[in-house]
């Protein structure tokens, strides 16, 4: 050949290489691939940990009718322990087979020497997977062995078979192995009521760290700290060489009805250590209060709402808690509302059902409704009347205001818009001559310099008089005298005689007293009331006390025919010593006077006894044989 010829020759075969080059790339940038990835495809794990792997199937053209595919992955044993497979995808052809790697270096991968091998296919059927792409195959599950340092190692796919017309594409995962120890929550979740008082949360390693451990704590859920529990977002330390540390929260327990409620706590990345499932710990705080207004209300097919959005107690906003229950005439409570917002309410108020002749489920059209409030910050029940309730457009205008004061049941699905200023007014009825009173509206009322050292009611209000006869201005010049004795002597208040003459300075509620009137009259006085789980110090001897309970408690076989206060509920008791409990065993007597002198005597049969009922607005004396704290 020629050197000519061989020039040519040479040319020839150049072009044709660069030919079938171009033919080959066009063909390769034309294919279409069945891809295999795992999932995670990186991930950090501590010696002795497991994680799962998720083998997912894609294909480049989108076709889910394919005829299948075969495929192993590849890992290294001496780091890897298989712990098997689960949710293994439809159309497998057997069982995945955990064998040694066969070929060896299939993968490419010196390191890798044990493989699980799978596959599907459409037969007897023409398609496969006939699911949404991308599509899961199967889940696997490795262990990291123990004993081993810290280094990366590889889980690889390879393809045993790929449909007509495809090529198989795959991504491996990467596994960083680190000899720090995970860290979790010992549970993932816990129950606890509300009445329960703590509750432990418990982090855990999954082995002892020479050094010491911290993970960052995000708390959340419904719960709110400071009112529900007193554990915030903060950072927990489990010391080199320790195995666990354990917190407790504080539950806050409280009176309010409310859904259960759910502390969240959720760790962050951690320090010298890595994290494992469960690293969410849910407490679930299930409520265990049924409010105040408990009788079940019947849900008719009549109803009308209220709508209130300045709803207030003793000038404050109603809050969280309080309760508002609605009454028809017979007495059957047809509607209530617990407050949620500050201040504002939506209440249901059922109508009778005409289907249920000889049942009362609620009002009928026209019917006078009875409104009680429940405060919950002072455990009393006040009576709405008067100008207490406000009807007002609420809402700007979009519910008219109530065309009745006091509220009256209308017609059905009717909406009314009525505002509440309700004020806590105890009225004390008093006869003519000589009465044993006290009261529970929680004040100190005193003319003294100085407030008076005397024991009180907790959160009692002191407030400075120029004249205890400003406190009674209700009856004033009604009555002649006041009278209290406690262990330094009797002490006295005459209304007329200046207050330098006096030596009674003070009147405090959970005390009594004795009161002169000339004529018939009711004491009226305004504020918030004790709350009826309060306390108060008695001494030894005799003690002149009143009674602070917003019930009326009696112990005969019916109700005792005497006035109580307005808004009192009377509640049948076994004996007065029920009542007295919290200083069972050491009084000998107690004496009160209405009608007349009545006698109590705890070491007397029940039939010997005249004192059968212990209310509000009445004062008592009781003989202790030692100091003791009493509560109703």
């Amino acid at each position: 050949m020629s050197s000519e010829n061989y020039n040519i020759f040479r040319r020839l075969r150049v072009v044709a290489v660069l030919v079938m080059t171009i033919i080959w790339c066009q063909n390769l940038q034309a294919a279409s691939y069945q891809y295999i990835n795992l999932s995670p495809s990186n991930i950090n794990k501590s010696i002795g940990s497991e994680w799962g792997v998720s083998v997912m199937y894609d294909v480049s053209t989108g076709d889910n009718t394919l005829t299948g595919i075969g495929i192993r992955i590849h890992y290294d044993s001496s780091k890897l322990e298989f712990q098997g497979n689960e949710n293994v995808a439809i159309g497998s052809v057997s069982d995945p087979l955990h064998k040694v790697e066969e070929p060896i270096y299939s993968d490419k991968d010196s390191t890798t020497d044990m493989m699980i091998v799978a596959a599907w296919s459409a037969f007897p059927q023409t398609e496969w997977p006939k699911q949404t792409l991308p599509f899961k195959l199967m889940d696997l599950t490795f262990k990291v062995k123990s004993g081993i340092d810290s280094s990366d190692t590889s889980i690889n796919v390879t393809f045993t078979s790929t449909a007509s017309g495809y090529l198989g594409q795959a991504q491996s995962a990467i596994a960083h192995i680190t000899t720090d120890p995970t860290i979790s929550w010992a549970t993932a979740n816990q129950s606890v009521t509300e009445n329960t008082g703590s509750v432990d949360i418990i982090a855990q390693l999954s082995f002892t760290s020479p050094q010491n451990v911290s993970v960052p704590i995000t708390v959340s859920g419904t719960a709110e700290p400071i009112t529900d529990h007193n554990f915030t977002s903060q950072s927990i330390i489990i010391p080199s060489g320790q195995l666990t540390v354990t917190k407790t929260i504080t539950i806050l327990n409280d009176d309010l009805i409310e859904d259960d409620e759910t502390i969240v706590l959720s760790m962050g990345t951690p320090v010298n250590a890595l994290t494992e499932d469960p690293i969410v710990q849910t407490i679930i705080i299930q409520n265990d209060d049924e409010g105040h207004f408990t009788t079940p209300i019947t849900a008719t097919m009549n109803s009308i709402l209220f709508y209130g959005e300045y709803f207030t107690i003793n000038g404050d906003l109603a809050v969280k808690g309080d309760e508002i229950g609605v009454f028809d005439p017979e007495g059957v409570l047809c509607g209530r509302s617990i407050i949620e917002a500050t201040g504002m309410y939506a209440l249901t108020v059922y109508g009778d059902d005409i289907t249920t002749p000889d049942s009362d489920e609620g009002a009928n059209s026209g019917d006078l409704l009875t409104f009680k409030i429940w405060d919950a910050s002072t455990q009393s029940e006040l009576t709405v009347s008067g100008n207490m309730f406000v009807p007002d457009d609420v809402f700007e205008g979009a519910i008219p205001a109530s065309p009745n004061n006091p509220p009256k049941w209308t017609s059905n699905n009717d909406q009314w818009g009525l505002n509440i200023s309700i004020t806590s007014n105890q009225e004390i009825s008093l006869r003519a001559g000589w009465n044993l009173f006290s009261f529970s509206v929680n004040k100190v009322y005193y003319d003294s310099t100085n407030q008076p050292t005397v024991a009180t009611l907790s959160n009692a209000e002191f407030l400075k008089v120029a004249s205890l006869n400003d406190a009674l201005q209700s009856i004033n010049g009604k009555y002649q005298v006041i009278r209290n004795f406690d262990s330094q002597g009797a002490h006295t208040f005459n209304p007329l005689l200046p207050t330098f003459l006096n030596n009674l300075h003070y009147l405090a509620a959970g005390y009594g007293y004795w009161i002169k009137m000339s004529e018939p009259a009711t004491l009226v006085l305004s504020g918030s009331r004790a709350n009826v789980a309060d306390s108060l110090l008695l001494s030894s001897g005799w003690n002149l006390i009143g009674c602070w309970h917003s019930h009326a408690q009696y112990s005969s076989a019916t109700e005792p025919d005497i006035e109580f206060p307005n808004q009192v509920e009377l509640i049948k008791v076994d004996t007065i010593n029920t009542v007295f409990q919290s200083i069972n065993g050491f009084y000998t007597i107690i004496r009160g006077f209405d009608t007349g002198a009545k006698t109590y005597n705890p070491a007397l049969p029940s039939f010997l006894n005249s004192l059968n009922y212990i209310g509000p607005g009445y004062g008592y004396w009781i003989k202790l044989s030692e100091s003791k704290i009493l509560n109703y």
